[in-house]
């Protein structure tokens, strides 16, 4: 009885289709993860550039002894401008006739989404102290005066 032998270099259609079936699984499973952590770095970048926000306020303070609620005025102290579905926007608040301080505000839509965050500054005059809020769809802050509505709009 003959027994061929054959040199064959090559892959077989069935190891290459488990290849690119274990490709495509792997795929599944890590695009969305990715977009996850893309998604969580755009809003960490909005957030950073809304303490470039709170750093304006105080340079302006330093400079004129007194907050800032025009963001025109604030441009030339490094107040950042509205860019990459950013947007931004500064206020001042007084707290019971006590404290005097200021918010900055910032929106940036990912993928239809608003993401929203007010940074509120530490109140002169009282203990509390500065914070980042993350704000809700459609939340309208009435605490403070002038805040945006959160939206992608």
């Amino acid at each position: 009885m003959a027994v061929l032998f054959r040199d064959s270099k090559g892959f077989t259609l069935i190891e290459l289709a488990i290849v690119v079936g274990i490709i495509g699984i792997l795929a599944a499973v890590a695009i969305p993860i990715f977009d996850s952590f893309s998604e969580n770095a755009k809003v960490d970048e909005m957030k950073s550039e809304m303490l470039v926000g709170a750093t304006a306020q105080e340079k302006y303070y330093l400079a004129r002894g007194l907050y800032s609620s025009e963001i025109l005025n604030l441009y030339s102290y490094g107040f950042p401008k509205d860019h990459d579905n950013m947007k931004f926007a500064t206020g001042i608040y007084i707290k019971n006739g006590v404290g005097i301080s200021y918010w900055v505000h910032g929106n940036r839509c990912v993928n239809g989404d608003p993401h929203c965050w007010l940074y509120i500054s530490s109140l002169m005059g009282t203990t509390e102290t500065a914070n980042f809020r993350e704000l809700k769809y459609g939340e309208n802050i009435t605490e403070y005066n002038g805040i945006p509505t959160c939206s992608c709009n």
